[in-house]
């Protein structure tokens, strides 16, 4: 018996051992760093390593395409030295600049630069800009009937005993849910834990939150609260949940190429404890994977709903209404590398009221090292950025172009 226990927990840490060297293999630079190239391989090699041992765990949720993609209407690239200079050695891996219908600027790393050229099937992660989606699937969910308006309030068996257990899910959403004291500054660690939030099933992080309350009600910025909220989707559409995701991203987006989502890890079996071991509603997460003119196509979904004023873009525009003041917003003027200084509000998942824009309905979904979605709803206009780290300017290369619809010269 000893020695069948002394195997047990031996394969579990010799697990965690190779999960922590697989990790340490894969650089997500952090926001001051400056990669060279060959880093900046290195950490796309990663990325693809890992989306291939997750898919050989069972840890992708994935939504195949349908075959009813409408291809973009391209013309040819506007003249601009600043942006062909940042793509042959800057941090830009993908450029997209699309107005009225037609993408006026398709730009794209240099080839050659790194181990695999960037091409229209290259997975990007989407990091936070995944936070924004869970919100759009949200609003899919209250219009499709599974949750009854963004002030329902949360009744979660799983979660029953949690300080989220009868909280608006508009507090949720808009990240003021009073849940700074059990959350690692971090943003991926739920206090009491020293694992990734991912490495815990759902039903582990409920644990974990037994007997917390709310403590006040300031906007506190963090990863744990999103994936909370993709699984209280998933727990209130049911066996329906595969239907909603299917009907968003085949039939209304029409992705090209196949989207998915890292899945929390499984409490290990010999520690199973609760009757939600293992269910769906403990593994959903923002972190989304998808190609560079998918994020594109997520963009205009959300633009047309919102400029149609379709039941999912009333719900855009009640998370506009509804937002709080951001409180990394940054009122001076000099260069910023972080397009989230530039947002003055923040609701639903989203960023709003845009620096020298305040007159317009400007939406942005951020993620780390600015893979970025800006969204001007008052003129069809958007770009889209897949970037491996955070050294360029947003006022240039962002803010600039979607306010005055010209690219940098």
């Amino acid at each position: 018996m000893r020695v069948r226990l002394f195997l047990i927990i031996f394969c579990i840490f010799l697990s965690s051992c190779q999960t922590t060297s697989v990790r340490q293999n894969i650089v997500e630079f952090s926001e001051k760093a400056r990669p060279n190239d060959k880093a900046i391989s290195n950490s796309q090699d990663g990325y693809r390593s890992r989306i291939q041992r997750w898919k050989s765990q069972n840890r992708l949720y994935v939504v195949n395409p349908k075959g009813n993609a409408v291809d973009f209407k391209y013309e040819q690239n506007e003249k601009s030295l600043i942006l062909e200079k940042e793509l042959s050695e800057g941090y830009i891996l993908s450029y997209l600049f699309y107005e009225n219908g037609v993408i006026k600027y398709n730009g794209k790393a240099k080839d050659g630069r790194f181990n695999k050229n960037i091409n229209d099937e290259t997975l990007f992660f989407t990091h936070s800009t995944g936070k924004s989606i869970v919100s759009y699937i949200v609003g899919h969910a209250i219009c499709e009937g599974y949750i009854s308006s963004i002030d329902e309030l949360i009744d979660w068996p799983m979660m029953s005993n949690t300080l989220y257990q009868g909280q608006r899910l508009r507090d949720l959403l808009n990240m003021n849910a009073g849940d700074i004291h059990t959350v690692h500054k971090r943003s991926q660690y739920i206090m009491g834990s020293n694992k990734h939030h991912r490495d815990l099933g759902l039903d582990r992080i409920a644990a974990l939150l037994d007997g917390t309350k709310k403590m006040g009600d300031s906007v506190f910025y963090n990863n744990v609260l999103t994936d909370i909220i993709a699984n209280y989707v998933v727990f209130k559409s049911g066996d329906k949940y595969n239907e909603l995701m299917r009907s968003i991203f085949q039939d209304k987006i029409k992705i090209k190429y196949r989207i998915s989502y890292q899945k929390h890890r499984r409490t290990p079996a010999i520690l199973k404890f609760s009757k939600y071991w293992g269910k769906p509603e403990t593994q959903a997460s923002y972190s989304y994977q998808m190609t560079r003119t998918d994020f594109l196509r997520v963009a205009v979904a959300m633009m047309k709903d919102y400029q149609n004023q379709t039941c999912v873009g009333k719900y855009l525009k009640q998370a506009q209404a509804l937002a709080l003041k951001w409180p990394k917003y940054r009122s001076w003027g000099q260069k910023k590398t972080n397009l989230h200084n530039y947002a003055k509000k923040y609701g639903a998942q989203f960023y709003f009221d845009f620096y020298g824009m305040d007159d317009r309905n400007i939406i942005a979904t951020i993620g780390n090292n600015n893979q970025n979605m800006l969204i001007d709803m008052d003129n069809s206009r958007i770009i889209v950025t897949n970037s491996a780290a955070s050294g360029w300017d947003q006022t240039v290369f962002m803010i600039n172009p979607i306010r005055d619809g010209v690219l940098p010269k």
